[in-house]
């Protein structure tokens, strides 16, 4: 299951490389747009996750500023492991 979440981190890293170059040098066509929505709209998820969580995140010791970027930038990926353990 470690290995899946890793690939899966890898996989959001690299989608989040893409939505970064693509917003200061636009793709050609489409890819531009869709680019875009999936980008913010997994923005607007992750930030939803982190504000239902918030409470139990900070009564594990993960309320810090690192611990707000991981949940945007992997959301799920990062916090369930850390609630489940």
């Amino acid at each position: 299951m470690d290995k899946f979440i890793a690939f899966n981190k890898l996989l959001l890293l690299g989608f989040w490389l893409v939505f970064i170059v693509n917003v200061f040098m636009p793709f050609e066509g489409a890819m531009d747009q869709w680019v875009m929505l999936i980008g913010i709209a997994m923005l607007s998820v992750h930030l939803i996750e982190f504000v239902v969580m918030r409470k139990q995140l900070r009564s594990r010791g993960h309320s810090g500023l690192m611990n707000f970027a991981r949940v945007m930038l992997f959301g799920l990926l990062y916090w369930k492991p850390l609630l489940r353990g």
